[in-house]
């Protein structure tokens, strides 16, 4: 049987489309492009448009086609477009552009094709990658951010141990004098200001690393008001003249937190506040108190539960703020500063330091009414456990001639050092080069019962230097003094053993005090006592 070839199968030939015919067939498939498509003549007549532009117009098709489209369609696309498609138009060649339409608060990406009948305009709906590249451009501006501050925090350790070894300088030589001078001295008040100052200068330094490098989360029980007021102490050398403090400090409830963490939510409460204000003019309050919920309680983040909680407020008379503001408030990188001046970290920060505590926050606010921040902590019944300095004292009983070894980079640190231990009744040698001293150990050149040394030294820190001498001597004790305590070496003088880290601007407070317990091999009890720990 032989097959037939049908009309329509695949060999067969189809006559060509009228022209009418063809122009319906392309307007109907452009009435399924998502992009809005305008066809202008040589005279600026429209002559076609399809359903998304109409969507995007407002237009209908009826009431556009055959008129003239400046008369129609004034300023539709905005003014970029105008001088575009006019120069398209007159030179012949595609023009292709980005625009915001305020209108529809869309983002276009225009392009203009020449064609035989006149011009094509094409607009593609461009928001939604305007939008991610405008995000990724923020995420690297704020990543940019957050790579600052983790180098403030390197830059202000370096600082401080500089800055640290003329405080310890200051420090002990005043402290010396104080000792020598008889009590009717006309120079005693000299001495005393001169302690003054670099007492507060030390403070100053403490806090201004605790809060740009923070600290692990170690959480202990704490007198809240204290570190309030420690917190408020720095606050105050930053707050503009134009903002009235006003504190309001009643309760002393104890709360298991981290000091640093307490000091870093305090700062940043403070600073959004006074930033808030219209031109830095305001009243701000801080104020801490306890309460007692007697039934579970949601606030703005988290919750609480019935009992009692410390409630740390922070108020403002500033901008205030919307609910839509409220709602965003504590999300990583929102920001309601201008550009470049805020990281948007801050509450985020904020919320995650709360919550680590076991605590709740609250924020109201109005818009012209201002903004009062709530944090709530839940106290403990415990004591906390300040430094007993007194019964450190007590340890310091006069030296005996033992063999002490002091080194450090710092000629003048080394030298107030060295008449700091004499005085107390040792005998000190002092190297200046870390391997100097080893070498002399090493030949059994340098008697030593007791090494002391700086921890931040060129080509052999103190840790390193401390390692190489047990080689010689297993058992011998060591302080370490540093500017700044960190994890990483606590914790390799944990492992040691026999091993004490003092920060180096106390010195002259706690240095001979510290080297009677070492040389007498940190007794525990000795340690309780104080309120230190062995380390």
């Amino acid at each position: 049987m032989t097959r037939k070839d049908s009309a329509h199968g695949p060999g067969a030939s189809s006559a060509p489309a009228a022209p009418d015919e063809g122009v319906a067939h392309v307007g109907a498939a452009l009435d399924y492009v998502t992009d809005a498509v305008i066809l202008l003549a040589y005279d600026w007549k429209i002559e076609f448009v399809n359903v998304a532009f109409e969507r995007a117009s407002g237009r209908s098709r009826e009431a556009v086609l055959g008129r003239d489209f400046w008369a129609t369609l004034p300023g539709v696309m905005g003014a970029r477009f105008d001088v575009e498609a006019r120069a398209a138009m007159q030179s012949r060649t595609a023009h292709i552009y980005e625009e915001f339409n305020a209108r529809m608060g869309k983002w276009f990406e225009c392009r203009s094709f020449p064609c035989e009948h006149g011009l094509v305009v094409l607009f593609i709906d461009i928001t939604t990658r305007k939008a991610d590249e405008l995000t990724r451009v923020d995420l690297e501006e704020k990543l940019m951010r957050i790579q600052r501050m983790e180098s403030l925090g390197t830059l202000a350790g370096g600082v401080a141990h500089d800055f640290n070894n003329i405080l310890a300088a200051i420090l002990g030589h005043a402290g010396m004098m104080l000792d020598e001078l008889p009590a009717t001295s006309p120079l005693r008040g000299h001495m005393q200001q001169i302690k003054r100052a670099g007492d507060r200068a030390r403070d100053i330094v403490q806090r201004i690393l605790a809060y740009a490098r923070g600290s692990s989360h170690e959480l202990a029980q704490h007198r809240l008001r204290p570190l309030v007021e420690d917190s408020i102490g720095l606050l105050r050398s930053t707050l503009p003249a134009t903002v009235r403090l006003t504190v309001d400090l009643h309760d002393d409830s104890v709360a298991t937190v981290d000091p640093a963490e307490v000091q870093q939510v305090v700062m940043n409460l403070c600073t959004n506040a006074w930033q808030a204000m219209p031109g830095g003019h305001g009243q701000l309050t801080i104020a801490l108190r306890e309460v007692q919920f007697d039934v579970p309680h949601a606030f703005t983040i988290g919750r609480v539960a019935p009992t009692r909680y410390a409630e740390l407020s922070v108020r403002d008379d500033g901008h205030g703020m919307g609910e839509d503001v409220i709602q965003r408030l504590f999300e990583p990188f929102f920001s309601t500063k201008p550009r470049g001046q805020g990281t948007g970290l801050g509450l985020h920060i904020v919320n995650g330091i709360v919550h680590a505590h076991g605590g709740a926050i609250d924020v109201q606010s109005r818009p012209g009414m201002g903004t009062l921040f709530a944090i709530y902590l839940p106290v403990t019944a415990g004591e906390g456990a300040p430094l007993d300095t007194a019964a450190l004292t007590k340890v310091a009983e006069p030296g005996e001639g033992e063999h002490v070894v002091y080194v450090d980079d710092d000629p003048i640190v080394l030298l107030m050092v060295e008449a700091l231990l004499k005085k107390a009744g040792y005998d000190v040698r002092t190297y200046a080069e870390p391997t100097e001293c080893l070498g002399d150990v090493e030949q059994g050149r340098a008697p030593m019962q007791l090494l002391i040394t700086d921890f931040n030294m060129p080509g052999m820190n103190g840790l390193e230097l401390a390692l190489a001498v047990r080689a010689a001597l297993p058992r011998v004790p060591v302080i370490i003094t540093t500017g700044y305590i960190g994890d990483e070496l606590t914790d390799a003088a944990d492992r040691m053993g026999g091993v004490a880290v003092l920060q180096k601007e106390r010195s002259f407070e706690e240095l001979v005090e510290l080297t009677a317990l070492a040389l007498r091999g940190f007794p525990e009890s000795r340690f309780l006592d104080t309120g230190l720990s062995p380390l």
